[in-house]
């Protein structure tokens, strides 16, 4: 506490840029007026502190705040308080003195907890994210595991009605696979105008051909067989 009337210049500095509600964008009372925010401090720290203090240096500003009793009270943004500094009450203002050496000693150090409280809770919730996001994983494994006894089940149903199924299936996948996979593909005009669409892969053997007009009409049926012997083969396999 001050040992007379006088205003500390910090103290009444600090009041006088608080309560100017032209600069609120900057800095402004709290809702309850027991506490005070920096709302912007890039741009506090850029024009208006050096129109009161002739400096730029934000932390020195908080440094000198924490000499004079000032406390952060939100861990989220820059709300400082002190039980003499009321908005419309000036004359407390003189209750408002330097901290001895030893109290600003134990005020740094609760700062620091704080700090370090901040930064493991920050840690807790990435740990959790990442906890929550490998448990939706999970889940979507155990319903991918849980779906496919059903759809074996389905299937046995469906063989057993219709025993030539598996057999059509397995031939349209391999039809898939022959026109889908990765092959070379050349398109030719025979003499006689028909187009003939040969495919090979290293591993195949099997030439696949699509009869088309002279006009440029689109393939008609798909026929994994030899070609006629009065269509010329196009390549072969490797």
């Amino acid at each position: 506490m001050a040992s007379n009337d006088a205003i500390a210049p910090f103290v009444m500095k600090t009041y006088q840029m608080v309560d100017d509600s032209s600069s609120d964008n900057l800095i402004r009372w709290g809702k309850t007026g027991y506490t005070f925010i920096v709302v912007d401090s890039l741009h506090f720290s850029q024009t208006l502190l050096p129109a009161f203090f002739k400096h730029r240096n934000f932390s020195s500003f908080i440094r000198q705040l924490n000499t004079y009793g000032f406390r952060k009270v939100d861990l989220d943004r820059c709300e400082f308080a002190n039980e003499w500094f009321l908005r419309g009450q000036m004359h407390l203002l003189k209750n408002i003195g330097r901290r001895r050496r030893r109290q600003r000693q134990i005020h740094l150090r609760c700062e620091d907890d704080d700090i370090e409280l901040a930064m493991e809770i920050a840690r807790l919730k990435q740990e959790q994210k990442e906890l929550e996001k490998e448990m939706l994983g999970m889940s979507k494994r155990i319903e991918a595991t849980e779906r496919r006894p059903k759809q074996i089940i389905a299937l046995l149903c469906l063989v057993a009605e219709d025993p030539q199924i598996l057999p059509r299936m397995m031939l349209k996948t391999e039809q898939k696979r022959l026109v889908d996979g990765k092959r070379q593909r050349m398109l030719q005009t025979s003499p006689d105008g028909a187009v003939f669409w040969w495919q090979s892969t290293l591993a195949e053997t099997t030439s696949v051909w699509f009869p088309v007009t002279e006009t440029g009409g689109g393939p008609r049926d798909l026929d994994i067989r030899p070609p006629p012997p009065s269509y010329p083969l196009l390549g072969g396999g490797f």
